[in-house]
């Protein structure tokens, strides 16, 4: 075995050291790259998990309204039987502090068209509530629906039967 030159067992002690200094600065880079992402990212899952609850209310105050317009069309319904069909469908989706408006009051024997809205403010309707800005903003739906059990006038006479 040679003995080594002096000179050069300081330069290998001084690069397995400087080796060794790099791989913590490495390691120190990593956990501060970390700790800026990691809220970003955290905060890019909770917008997408807002987004698909606020999609998936906005498809059931849809279906709600629908519903309720297809309860208030047939002979004899009243708003009573809307508001009931709203409420149901509401309900099944745990969603309350909602309003329904209808025109099934104002309408007259001859009127065709019956029309249900259903709205709810967006922070009844999210994770965070008013948190990110929501407060104000309604989602809503509005159905209209051709009343059955009328003749219609328009098409009265029209089958060339008539006097």
């Amino acid at each position: 075995m040679k003995p080594q030159n002096p000179k050069k067992l300081k330069q290998g002690l001084r690069s397995r050291v400087s080796r060794s200094g790099r791989k913590f600065a490495r390691r120190g880079s990593a956990v501060v790259e970390a700790a800026v992402v990691a809220p970003l990212m955290i905060t890019a899952m909770f917008g997408m998990m807002e987004a698909g609850y606020a999609f998936m209310v906005k498809q059931t105050v849809t279906l709600a309204a629908r519903e309720g317009a297809r309860a208030g069309v047939i002979p004899g319904g009243t708003m009573s039987d809307v508001q009931n069909a709203v409420d149901e469908a509401m309900g099944a989706a745990n969603l309350s502090g909602y309003s329904t408006t209808s025109n099934i009051n104002d309408l007259g024997a001859s009127d065709t068209d019956l029309t249900v809205s259903v709205s709810i403010p967006f922070s009844r309707a999210s994770f965070t509530g008013s948190l990110l800005g929501g407060g104000s903003f309604q989602i809503s739906s509005s159905t209209t629906m051709r009343r059955e059990g009328l003749q219609d006038v328009s098409q009265a006479g029209a089958s060339g039967i008539g006097p």
